[in-house]
């Protein structure tokens, strides 16, 4: 499968935040899914069987569930790569997913070629397990 068939379901909160990634994502070529909340996420992936190849997950996702929490509901049910995408660059946000099976951390200022080289890592190493 090419990267051009691969669907990229981005979790983001922040709607200004979401439009920007998610514009990036398509000039790269991905097809986007995006949910606003950890709950809308892991229903999309695991309720309503939506056709995604990689999860984008921001950590800080308001009220209700975090990233991290989210990404370990799904991982539970379904074998997806995950990459963290966030602002947050502490050691204790980086503590709470360096737990979880990821693909990876991209902070959100890094751009969309850092972004894109990224997603690909995650679906090389994904392939290879």
């Amino acid at each position: 499968m090419n990267e051009e068939q691969r669907t990229i379901l981005l979790v983001e909160d922040t709607r200004t935040n979401a439009l920007a990634v998610e514009r990036q994502l398509r000039k790269a070529g991905w097809g986007v899914l995006h949910a606003q909340t950890g709950e809308e996420a892991i229903r999309m992936v695991c309720d309503e069987g939506a056709e995604i190849d990689l999860i984008l997950m921001d950590i800080e996702l308001g009220s209700g569930m975090d990233g991290s929490q989210t990404a370990r509901e799904i991982l539970k049910r379904k074998e997806l790569p995950v990459v963290f995408l966030s602002s947050y660059t502490e050691a204790e946000v980086l503590e709470r997913i360096e737990k979880i099976a990821s693909y990876g951390y991209v902070a959100k200022n890094s751009g969309g070629a850092v972004l894109d080289a990224s997603i690909k890592m995650a679906f090389r190493l994904h392939e290879a397990n």
